[in-house]
């Protein structure tokens, strides 16, 4: 949320590596020595801390649970670490007549294997006091374009059949162990097979599950993954998590995906987001409130090459007067994209039925920042203290529950902000916010089934954010509300809004149904031209606002660019046996699934000006995937 304009070239080469290693460092010595004196027995030590991954299902039944009343106060915060979904479920447990038979049943069997620390994967190996084990899960996801396949066998189809199928394949084996009776720690050094077909996404859907770039035997050696023939790549996951017995605080080291928020898709870290490296602390000695705050390290391989330039700038004609000179404004032409993002997160529950909630955002260069690491010192108002170089943001929720009726709940996302009168809210294109308004609803009759309707918007800029210069940097440091070039907050780019229904049941054990139907609309503006008369409105994140025509602008939704406008529904099936078969004593679980998706996106030139759009565009995209747990 900077005010000020990057148009001063400044910046020097240090070596600030070795001071973040050594505050990292006496910050690590500092937890450990916290929990040595505040760990306690042995109560929670089968349970463990390691967070539950946010694709669980037991996560349907804790909403579910929240929505009859069952559980109330709940963080926003997630993932979960395993001892609080025992504690929720325990608390279930205690209200059992608030269920159906076959709730209950699903209910005693999450419990008990919350309770044995067992949660989702059964170990291939274990100790015989329990407190190490290693295994492997196997993961496979294929995509094949219907439509384009039903056309390919009738002659009628112009696309190879080399593009009609997709797959993406995980190998990863894991170490994990609770040393003491306070602590748990989880490493995954994960494989990736994969054929990458971007185009067999539903729009807005694509995510990155690799790390890196794929490497293979043939040429080229090297590529994204979106080659004719699977090529390898790896996914690198961890968790060290130390809690108090009675969860009050805890603080964590990992890598996996998070989800900050009250709504479906956060628009300050979504579920959605590309895992990164992360320092979090929870503390939450009351009822009545929570304080949570995350320092975490952002990076783009996409981008490696730039992180080794040796250029910071180029002389060209910029001012058009067809001489090279000192008039000319330099070129930057790469970028670090060596940068971090701070959260800092307050959540009130004055009663059962209200919850009210702040996060403060920032995106900034990689840096040992004090006032960062604190969970307890707003960004939005400490970073004015440094010169304000950083993309600030701040999220304010509330969410009113209803027992057996549904909890409605609204969301505000500031990224910047100049408001003269509320006529000028959707209209001066420097008031950069998102919005979001929904319900979840309970339905009887039907086992942890709930429906979500939700409204999102998000204005054009929202996210973006001019490259900034640092002092420890000889580059310029992109400072985007990205991590691997992915959004971090809400999936979507800006400029957009969203209609959204979605429908989660559980209809019997071990079997999960989703639907889900989305109405999307997004507008950008490639061929914008002030001579032409074009605004310069954009929807990607990577689109920063240019302060010098910032009174030029003329945001106006639908009417300011070329718009795509999308009808996407999708049904989503799995089964998970309740108790999985064996193979020479020893139990394999696994998840069998499917899904079918179908899209229809059309695209308008809403500025009236006539320009050719592309042609209205059909998906049928059908997934099978399979999990294996050892």
């Amino acid at each position: 949320m900077s005010k000020k304009k990057a148009n001063q070239a400044r910046g020097c080469t240090r070596n600030f590596n070795k001071r973040v290693a050594a505050g990292f460092g006496r910050t690590a010595m500092l937890v450990a020595l916290l929990f040595l004196i505040a760990g306690g027995s042995g109560t929670a030590f089968a349970q463990g801390h390691l967070a539950v991954d946010l694709g669980h299902p037991v996560y349907s039944v804790i909403e579910t649970a929240e929505l009859r009343g069952v559980v109330t106060r709940l963080s926003s915060v997630k993932p979960y670490t395993s001892q609080q979904v025992a504690e929720l479920l325990a608390q279930m447990l205690g209200h059992m007549e608030a269920f159906s038979p076959s709730e209950q049943a699903l209910i005693q069997h999450y419990a008990k294997e919350f309770k044995a620390g067992k949660g989702v994967e059964q170990a291939l190996w274990q100790d015989a006091a329990g407190t190490a084990r290693a295994g492997i899960r196997v993961e496979a996801t294929t995509r094949f374009g219907v439509g384009e396949l039903v056309d390919l066998m009738d002659g009628s189809g112009a696309t190879a059949l080399k593009d009609l199928w997709h797959i993406n394949s995980r190998w990863v084996p894991y170490l994990a162990g609770e040393p003491l009776p306070w602590l748990s720690m989880k490493g995954e050094a994960g494989f990736t097979f994969d054929k990458i077909e971007k185009n067999l996404y539903l729009p807005y859907e694509f995510t990155k599950e690799w790390d890196a770039g794929h490497i293979w035997l043939g040429t080229p050696r090297y590529s994204d993954g979106t080659l004719d023939y699977p090529t390898a790549s790896y996914d690198i996951r961890e968790d060290i998590a130390a809690e108090t017995d009675s969860g009050s605080l805890m603080v964590r080291l990992s890598r996996f995906r998070r989800d900050w928020g009250i709504g479906s898709g956060s628009f300050s870290l979504s579920g959605t987001a590309r895992p990164f490296v992360g320092f979090e602390t929870v503390f939450r000695p009351s009822k009545f409130f929570a304080i949570s705050g995350l320092v975490g390290s952002l990076t783009n391989w996409e981008k490696g090459e730039n992180e080794k330039s040796t250029i910071t700038s180029l002389i060209a004609d910029t001012n058009g007067d067809g001489l090279i000179n000192n008039l000319d404004t330099p070129v930057f032409s790469a970028l670090s994209y060596q940068k971090m993002l701070g959260l800092q997160r307050m959540e009130l529950f004055p009663f059962d039925w209200l919850t009210i909630s702040a996060t403060s955002t920032l995106v900034g260069a990689k840096r040992f920042e004090l006032g960062y690491f604190s969970p307890l010192l707003f960004s939005v108002m400490y970073q004015n203290q440094l010169a304000d170089v950083d993309n600030l943001g701040v999220q304010v929720d509330g969410q009113i529950l209803v027992p057996r009726i549904g909890k409605f709940y609204a969301s505000f996302y500031a990224d910047e902000m100049e408001i003269t009168n509320l006529s000028e809210l959707f209209t001066k294109v420097r008031n950069m916010f998102a919005l979001q308004g929904g319900v979840k609803v309970p339905i009887p009759g039907l086992s942890f089934a709930t429906v979500t309707a939700q409204y999102t918007k998000i204005e054009p800029f929202v996210y973006s954010h001019y490259a900034t210069w640092y002092p420890d940097y000889r580059l310029r440091v992109d400072t985007s509300y990205t991590q691997d070039g992915e959004n971090l907050g809400y999936y979507l780019p800006p400029n957009s809004d969203e209609f959204l229904v979605n429908l989660e049941a559980m209809p019997a054990p071990g079997w999960r149904v989703g639907l889900k139907y989305r109405f999307v609309r997004h507008g950008d503006n490639p061929q914008a031209d002030w001579d032409n008369h074009l605004p310069e409105i954009f929807g990607d994140v990577n689109k920063y606002m240019d302060y010098n025509q910032l009174y030029s602008y003329n945001k106006n939704f639908l009417h300011d660019g070329i718009y795509d406008y999308n009808h996407i529904g999708t049904i989503n099936v799995s089964w998970k046996p309740i108790q999985p078969p064996k193979l020479l004593g020893a139990s394999i679980p696994f998840e069998l699934g499917a899904g079918y998706g179908l899209s229809y996106t059309w695209w308008e030139d809403g500025t009236g000006a006539g320009r050719p759009v592309s042609a209205p565009q059909w998906k049928n995209v059908l997934t099978m995937s399979v999990k294996l747990f050892l």
